[in-house]
């Protein structure tokens, strides 16, 4: 019986519309992605839902473009941020604060920089898996609930790594050693951290038998690194130290580790993250050379007793969920080759039927993970969030009696809003509450929020048992403004 010629080219159009349309749907996945990630930034921002790292870096930067050292006084009154880690990145972030000084640039740019990263990753993947596992790919990175944890979580600067990263991953996968050494070795501008990742990304060079290039590599992150932390960052610290030197099996987070883990959860509890991450792109990254640079991140976490450095959470997972999406890219080519010569051989053994499910499953499960996890990330939780209370429209009305310049204590989520104008330092009632050097916070105003979540307010109500006796070490504080949600003290004597 014939064919219909007119089912047969309905066929065909449907078989070469995501080919023929991909760049317009990249482009479109990736303007939705920002369209989210900024409004959710900023919306973040006008409740009052962002903390200590987005004022840090907005006090740094600040500082930096009017000619200063890139002090922060959320760290210590005078401090650089540079004696506390080593990302002279930040400073290419200057510019942007000499068009529009706010801590909001910082939020947009953060977004902008992980669609960037996720342009450059779909582009990449187009020209070499096609356009469905292009689109898929492009997605786990968008959606994943790691990513979304990032941009959510202030700002913090291995968001500027992101694209440095696409770029250079993108030169891994096309053989452009020379192009990729140089950007990867880029990598270590953004943090003294970096080194696990580059040293990663060396191990994927030797594998791949690129051995000089690979030593190099390694040879100078490790060496770039021990000169971040012995001597650039003690020199920028007042008192001549790395403070996490000894941060492996050591830090607890107050509030947050009330009690000590056995010594195998951490890694154990890693273990578990690198699996959800893993899945994110249906276990096919595992298969490339470039799932060292996931891996070396992810064992120092698993060493850490941090229990934030174990979870999906926050901004650790952001770069090592961009090295797997690119070794996805990298990967499954292979595993296509695989399944269609063991298919074609006619093999019918286990590891022959494990390849083809493999290769059959792994695109549904890229896809499916990235659908979960738009309603299980972070994103649309804070875009449904509970709107701000009476803080927000009291705010700019309580602090305009201050004088600008003045050292302000602030609870937490009211610092990035008042850093433009103040000396900000985070600040709990407690005689024995001290900066990041040790220091007394005995700041000369006090801007409280009744409304507050910071240090379980609401069940230890410490704002209100502080203004019913505001002494700090001999030091009594007076009321200058109170309403309904914020209260202003200023120091007597």
């Amino acid at each position: 019986m014939p064919a219909d010629p007119e089912r047969s080219a309905r066929a065909g159009r449907a078989r070469t519309w995501p080919d023929e349309h991909c760049t317009a749907l990249l482009a479109l996945l990736c303007a939705a992605a920002l369209a989210a990630y900024v409004t959710v930034s900023l919306l973040k921002y006008a409740r009052l839902g962002d903390g200590m790292d987005l004022t840090i870096f907005d006090q740094a930067i600040r500082s930096l473009a009017h000619g200063g050292p890139g002090s922060t006084t959320m760290k210590s009154p005078g401090m650089s941020v540079f004696g506390d880690h080593w990302h002279p990145i930040i400073a290419a972030l200057v510019p942007f604060y000499w068009v529009w000084d706010d801590p909001r640039v910082l939020l947009v740019v953060q977004a902008l920089c992980v669609v960037w990263a996720g342009w450059v990753l779909g582009r990449l993947a187009r020209r070499r898996v096609g356009a469905g596992p292009a689109l898929a790919v492009t997605a786990a990175w968008l959606c994943g609930i790691g990513v979304q944890s990032a941009v959510t979580f202030d700002f913090h600067e291995v968001a500027l790594g992101a694209p440095l990263l696409a770029h250079a991953l993108g030169a891994f996968c096309r053989g452009r050693w020379g192009r990729f050494w140089a950007l990867a070795a880029s990598l270590l501008l953004v943090k003294e951290d970096m080194c696990f990742l580059v040293g990663g990304l060396a191990i994927a060079l030797l594998v791949r038998r690129r051995v000089r290039a690979g030593l190099a590599l390694g040879v100078l992150a490790v060496t770039w690194t021990a000169v971040a932390v012995l001597v650039v960052v003690p020199r920028f610290n007042p008192h001549h130290v790395y403070a996490y030197l000894g941060s492996l099996g050591t830090v607890t987070v107050q509030g947050v580790q009330p009690a000590a883990h056995p010594a195998w959860y951490g890694p154990l509890a890693t273990l578990g993250t690198a699996a959800v991450l893993l899945a994110a792109t249906g276990f096919v990254a595992a298969r490339s050379a470039l799932v060292w640079g996931f891996i070396g991140p992810l064992a120092v976490r698993a060493a850490s007793k941090n229990p934030q450095h174990w979870t999906a959470g926050f901004h650790y997972n952001l770069l090592p969920m961009l090295v797997l999406c690119f070794a996805f890219v990298d990967a499954w080519p292979a595993l296509v080759e695989r399944a269609v010569a063991l298919r074609a051989r006619g093999a019918v053994g286990a590891r022959a039927r494990a390849v083809r499910v493999w290769r059959a499953l792994a695109l549904p499960v890229v896809v499916a993970v990235a659908l979960v996890s738009v309603p299980t990330g972070s994103v649309l939780h804070d875009l449904a969030g509970r709107p701000c209370g009476a803080a927000c429209a009291e705010l700019d009305e309580a602090t305009a009696m201050i004088p600008d310049g003045s050292w302000v204590g602030a609870d937490v989520y009211l610092t990035n809003h008042l850093s433009r104008r103040f000396e900000v330092s985070q600040w709990r009632p407690a005689d024995g509450y001290l900066d990041d050097l040790g220091e007394p916070v005995d700041a000369a105003w006090l801007v409280l929020n009744r409304e507050t979540t910071s240090y379980e307010n609401e069940s230890t109500g410490w704002v209100q048992a502080f203004l019913d006796d505001p002494v700090v070490r001999g030091a009594h504080y007076r009321v200058r403004w109170s309403g309904e949600a914020i209260v202003v003290l200023e120091r007597e004597g």
